[in-house]
């Protein structure tokens, strides 16, 4: 999921107003996933926001790479 959405990422212009909200949602999925299996309730918790997190960002970057119909 992560590679996706920095697959996605990547391929935004550098002045999209996407850019750094997705940049944060993807250094916080590096930060915890690399913690190692998630063994609490918190820690579950936590993994699945950031799920969560990736999914909306990946929507948003969907959305935004997707041509404007013609009017």
């Amino acid at each position: 999921m992560a590679a996706d959405v920095r697959h996605r990422f990547e391929a935004l212009p550098a002045d999209s107003e996407l850019h750094p909200l997705t940049k944060a949602v993807l250094e916080e999925s590096v930060n915890r996933l690399s913690t190692g299996p998630a063994t609490t309730v918190a820690r579950i918790q936590n993994r699945a926001r950031l799920i969560q997190a990736l999914y909306r960002a990946l929507d948003r970057l969907d959305a935004a790479q997707r041509p404007t119909p013609a009017t």
